[in-house]
C-alpha cells in the first residue's frame, strides 16, 4: 500500500511536471507575452486622446472615455494574471524573444497599481542589470513607483497625461545627469518633441 501511494505521488508529481513544460514552449511564450503587450496598448492611445482634449477644454464622449476605461482596467487585470502564472510556471522571459517578451512583461508591471509593481521590482531591476530591459525603460517604473508612493521621481519620465504636467522631481539640478545615467536623452531635448 505504501509503495502503491509513493508511485501515485510520484506520478503526479511527473505528469505535472510534464504539463507545465507544455505550458513553457518559447515559441507559445513569445506568442503570448506579444499578445498580451498588443493588448495593453490597444486603447491607451485614443484614452490618452481623450484625456488630452479633456484637459484642454474640448468636448469628450464621456461614454466612450468610461469604456475605454473599463476596457483598459479589465485587459490590465487579465495581463496581470496571466504574466503571475507565466511567471510562477516558466519564470521571467529572460531573453525570449529578443527580450520583447520580458518587455512585454515590464510594460504590464509598469501599468499595475503599486502593490504589483512592488511584488515584481526587484525581479524588473534584475533584468535591467543582465540587459533585458532598458535603463530608459526601468527608469519608467522607478518614477512610477516612486510618484505612486507620494515621493517626487528621480528621472522626470512621470507626468499627467492630460495636461502633460511633470511629477515633482527630486533634485532637479542634477535630474539631466540622473537621465544621462539611464540613457534618456536631457530634459530639454525630451520637452521639444
Amino acid at each position: 500500500m505504501y509503495r502503491l501511494a509513493i508511485a501515485a505521488l510520484v506520478t503526479t508529481f511527473i505528469l505535472a511536471g510534464n504539463a507545465l513544460a507544455g505550458n513553457c514552449d518559447d515559441r507559445q511564450l513569445a506568442h503570448t507575452y506579444s499578445a498580451m503587450l498588443k493588448d495593453d496598448q490597444a486603447q491607451r492611445g485614443r484614452y490618452i486622446q481623450i484625456l488630452r482634449m479633456e484637459h484642454r477644454g474640448g468636448r469628450v464622449d464621456a461614454k466612450e472615455k468610461d469604456h475605454l476605461e473599463s476596457i483598459i482596467v479589465d485587459t490590465d487585470t487579465a495581463n496581470q494574471q496571466k504574466v503571475d502564472r507565466l511567471i510562477l510556471e516558466c519564470g521571467w522571459p529572460g531573453k525570449l524573444d529578443a527580450n520583447r517578451a520580458a518587455f512585454s512583461a515590464f510594460i504590464v508591471i509598469q501599468h499595475a497599481p503599486l502593490d504589483y509593481q512592488l511584488k515584481y521590482f526587484e525581479r524588473v531591476a534584475a533584468a535591467n542589470k543582465r540587459g533585458e530591459i532598458p535603463s530608459d525603460k526601468f527608469a519608467w517604473l522607478v518614477d512610477r513607483v516612486l510618484v505612486e508612493q507620494g515621493k517626487p521621481q528621480l528621472y522626470g519620465t512621470e507626468f499627467d497625461y492630460g495636461s502633460n504636467e511633470l511629477a515633482p522631481i527630486a533634485d532637479p539640478a542634477n535630474l539631466d545627469r540622473r537621465r544621462k545615467t539611464m540613457g534618456l536623452p536631457p530634459m530639454e531635448r525630451r520637452n521639444r518633441k
